[in-house]
């Protein structure tokens, strides 16, 4: 990447990528809402991993079109062509912890099939997938540079394209948006603080999953919003550091592999990783994580859970589309930390913890 110097944000992600328009936004799933409103999609099937992020199915939701939940491939967690393979007016696949999805093969069946194609690379900044860089696939493309990822800012993202219509149209959305605000701080701590713990139960009862229309009117304005002016210091920075941070990643992972000799999901040339994702037994993985809590390993977490008990919640009259694997990798995962600061040595106090839980 060319030096940062005289480069704007935006600039740098057109170089990294090579996309034609880069906008910033308040977070990614902003940019999520904004291709689907400005491509004028109303009603329409827009296909999306199980095991996503909640924000994605919340950002259909709010441009007024269905979410259909689809299956994944048990080995690596992604979409697959055979797992897609229905009618779908746009498509949002997901590079899962920071691997990549098989997305040549996914935008030539989209293409083919005439559907809309979003290339989710909020946990995936700075990997090659396909031979291209995440970011540059789909119509449009989205990052994610809020609380926890890769390029952790606490707020905002990006959203790319090479249309310049669909520039124009996200442009004019996005500048009709709400600005970051105290209110918007209060309602995310809110959030945060009912989500960390109905998700990890809304699978075991309906009642508990019915809170989500609820919690979605109180909560949605949270998918999209603006940043304030001078938002993102040191982004510039960050972005041209992220080839470096990548290979640091990849490192703590390799440490990962070879302290705990666990399943976790393959690792192609050119992928990054957001966190390590531990596969373990469904029957031992809640007692495995809160072991993990008690011996102070609290950024070990259940990411990403099956979106199944919370689009029943908020979508009562879609049909339900059955996606099992993605529903048991959900109870199988655990991620580890990779963020800045993590260090060898810590890698080693975490499988050291690992290893006691199993003796």
């Amino acid at each position: 990447m060319k030096s940062v110097e005289g480069y704007s944000s935006t600039a740098l992600l057109c170089i990294q990528t090579g996309r034609a328009h880069a906008l910033l936004t308040g977070r990614g799933a902003t940019g999520i809402e904004a291709a689907l409103r400005a491509k004028g999609l109303v009603d329409a099937r827009v296909g999306i991993p199980a095991n996503t992020c909640y924000i994605v199915l919340w950002a259909i939701l709010r441009s007024g079109n269905q979410p259909v939940l689809l299956d994944v491939h048990p080995n690596t967690g992604m979409l697959t062509i055979e797992s897609i393979n229905q009618p779908l007016d746009a498509l949002i696949p997901c590079h899962l912890y920071g691997l990549p999805a098989p997305m040549r093969a996914i935008s030539e069946w989209a293409h083919a099939n005439g559907v809309f194609l979003i290339e989710d690379a909020a946990l995936a900044i700075g990997a090659t997938v396909d031979g291209r860089a995440a970011g540059s696939w789909g119509d449009v493309s989205i990052f994610s540079f809020g609380q926890g990822k890769i390029i952790d800012q606490q707020l905002g993202g990006a959203v790319l394209t090479d249309d310049a219509a669909l520039a124009e149209g996200m442009t004019r959305w996005l500048a009709g948006l709400p600005e970051w605000d105290d209110r918007h701080v209060d309602l995310t701590n809110q959030w945060l603080a009912l989500y960390w713990a109905l998700h990890q139960y809304d699978d075991r009862d309906a009642r508990l999953s019915g809170f989500y229309p609820a919690l979605f009117d109180l909560y949605g304005d949270l998918v999209s919003f603006r940043l304030p002016p001078d938002d993102s210091p040191g982004l510039p920075e960050k972005l041209k550091a992220i080839e470096a941070d990548r290979r640091r990643r990849l490192a703590l992972a390799a440490h990962y592999d070879e302290a705990l000799a666990l399943e976790t999901f393959p690792r192609p040339p050119g992928a990054t990783l957001w966190a390590y994702p531990l596969l373990v037994n469904p029957d031992i993985r809640d007692d495995l994580l809160h072991h993990l809590w008690d011996a102070g390993v609290h950024e070990a977490a259940r990411w990403y859970p099956s979106l199944q008990p919370m689009q029943v919640a908020l979508c009562p009259g879609f049909p339900i589309n059955p996606t099992p694997v993605a529903d048991l990798l959900a109870s199988q995962v655990i991620t580890l930390p990779l963020q800045p600061g993590v260090a060898a040595e810590q890698v080693n106090r975490i499988a050291v913890a690992i290893r006691n839980f199993f003796s």
